[in-house]
């Protein structure tokens, strides 16, 4: 059984193909488009993917499966926008205008002709499914934790087999997706975008000045009611919060280009202070309601590392797949629709992106003769090389097999330098990505020496929850508090770059190394040998290694 998953409109646009439950490809849109967090069509992931399982035409697959219903989902927004009838008439004619000539059928026909079966599924249960199907476990707890769907913004489900079932839920406009995107907007960053520079400025603040003041937006009597008359959720996505929100704070909100002060620094603790009371709260509620030994998380949401690691607090294990936002729900969908099930099967392999041969590499480092060098090395030789380079302080690009699907580069598409130094952490950020100095790196460790140097209780493929260091050897990818956000590397998941890490643990003593994403200020992840070039020749970025070549600057 042939199936295409698509997620799209609100954030991180993406398609995939799934053969009878197993996963064959999966990108996000804005890798094609260099949008980052594309909501659009993904026209462009969907032509990969039908292209990588060797689809020629859409019609030959048995089903499109899409990720939320519509219908519901235009419920929602009518019922809501009724409430606040002449804000909303602008929007209610876009949104309804969309709704009836850009809905994903007639998408579908106009882009690829296609005329077959479309099966809608619940957002939250497609959150739900990826991240229970792609776990280890026959018996969950799923936790999902996100903006909004249709009315959902959190769902406790239980898995146990195949089967997935709802057991609560928090409807709209509820939300602590949509409250932590709200300060992300107050504080000048962009929403569903900006998250992470909200939880990487926390640890500079005091929460204390401003958790009182947050806390009063929650009715205490009755368990995750927000009070509206601080948030403009209901007729208005562009700005979502008013002035009785700014009064509450006694605090103007931050413009883009001006100053970072310790007011933002302390209002961004007290927001990541109270996102984790509440979802510890969920937490033990979703033990109450289970009684599993182990939980998944899913939904946007589940990006938040600092707060993952309290699941671990009531639960044996835990998983966190490696797309758990909307771009994951793709496959969810699939994985819900197909009467094999997903749960019978491997799908937890976050390469399902582009890939690009020998040849391919060749021609295109032939373009580029002018401007680089290229040495042909043996994978011994180039794990070795390149080692011994990172040991030197120098700073690699590094651009492996199939891109990685979802937010964090997990070693395929990646820029690699030593942790050893805190003064590497200001480089990069200043030099390379030309972005925020308070913004947090990740080391990545083989499995096996994990423990070593991390506070660290299971294995965390994806990069998706915080953990203390035992030691201040690795100060380039250690936060301001102590913490980092761990890859653990497995040999049978990543070859080569577990090859790299034990090489590189040779030389320095640790195999440890500074992880973050190959892209600079702005842009998308890096998709094709061509950009990967071009960011190289255009950046300050010492070495770049492509294939078996390993690149330098003329």
């Amino acid at each position: 059984m042939l199936q295409l998953g698509i997620s799209a409109f609100y954030h991180d646009s993406a398609a995939c193909i799934v053969q009878d439950g197993k996963v064959l490809a999966a990108a996000e849109e804005e890798r094609f488009t260099e949008i980052k967090h594309d909501s659009s069509f993904p026209a462009n992931a969907i032509a990969y993917v039908l292209s990588e399982a060797g689809i020629e035409d859409i019609n030959n697959i048995n089903e499109v499966c899409w990720y939320e219903k519509p219908k519901v989902k235009k419920d929602r927004v009518l019922k809501t926008f009724n409430k606040h009838f002449f804000k909303t008439l602008k929007n209610r004619f876009i949104f309804l205008y969309n709704y009836y000539f850009n809905s994903p059928k007639n998408l579908l026909k106009r882009h690829f002709r296609y005329n077959g079966v479309i099966n809608y599924t619940d957002h939250h249960l497609s959150h739900a499914a990826f991240s229970y199907y792609t776990s280890p476990y026959k018996n969950a707890a799923i936790l999902t934790v996100d903006g909004v769907g249709e009315w959902e913004t959190i769902t406790i489900s239980k898995g146990v087999g195949a089967d997935i079932t709802k057991m609560y839920k928090v409807n709209f406009p509820n939300s602590l997706g949509m409250l932590y995107s709200t300060v992300t907007a107050f504080l000048g960053f962009k929403p569903n975008e900006g998250e992470y520079k909200v939880m990487g400025l926390a640890p500079f603040g005091n929460a204390e000045k401003y958790l009182n003041k947050l806390s009063k937006i929650f009715d205490k009597k009755a368990d995750l009611v927000i009070d509206q008359k601080y948030f403009t959720w209901e007729y208005s996505e562009k700005i979502m919060f008013n002035i009785e929100f700014c009064k509450l704070l006694g605090l103007p909100p931050r413009l883009k280009e001006e100053p970072i002060t310790q007011d933002h620094k302390d209002l961004a603790a007290a927001l990541q202070k109270i996102y984790e009371r509440e979802f510890e709260k969920l937490v033990y509620k979703a033990k109450e309601l289970t009684d599993s030994p182990n939980i998944c998380l899913g939904g946007g949401c589940a990006y938040n590392g600092v707060a993952n690691v309290l699941a671990n607090k009531h639960f044996r294990s835990v998983y966190i797949p490696f797309a758990p936002s909307d771009a994951g729900s793709a496959i969810g969908a699939c994985l819900v629709n197909n009467p094999l099930s997903g749960y019978a099967f491997d799908n937890s392999c976050p390469y399902l992106g582009n890939e690009y041969s020998n040849k391919q590499i060749k021609h295109t480092l032939i373009r580029y003769k002018d401007k680089i060098s290229a040495k042909y090395f043996s994978n011994e030789s180039l794990v070795k090389e390149t080692a011994k380079i990172i040991n030197d302080q120098k700073i690699v690009a590094w651009f492996q097999g199939r891109m990685e699907f979802g937010a964090r580069a997990l070693g395929n598409r990646s820029i690699l330098a030593s942790p050893r130094d805190a003064s590497m952490r200001d480089k990069l950020n200043k030099v390379i990505k030309k972005r925020e100095g308070f913004r947090p790196f990740a080391p990545s460790v083989t499995a096996e020496t994990a423990s070593k140097w991390f506070e660290i209780k299971q294995g965390v493929p994806y990069m998706n929850i915080v953990v203390n260091a035992k030691t201040d050897k690795f100060l380039a990818a250690t936060h301001i508090d102590g913490t980092c956000r761990v890859q653990t590397v497995d040999k049978h998941q990543n070859k080569l770059y577990y090859l790299l890490l034990k090489e590189i643990g040779k030389l320095s003593g640790a195999e440890v190394v500074l992880n973050t994403s190959f892209n600079l200020k702005d842009q998308t992840i890096t998709r094709t040998p061509e950009q990967a070039i071009e960011r190289f020749i255009n950046s300050d970025i010492d070495y770049m290694v492509i294939d078996k070549y390993l690149l330098s600057k003329k």
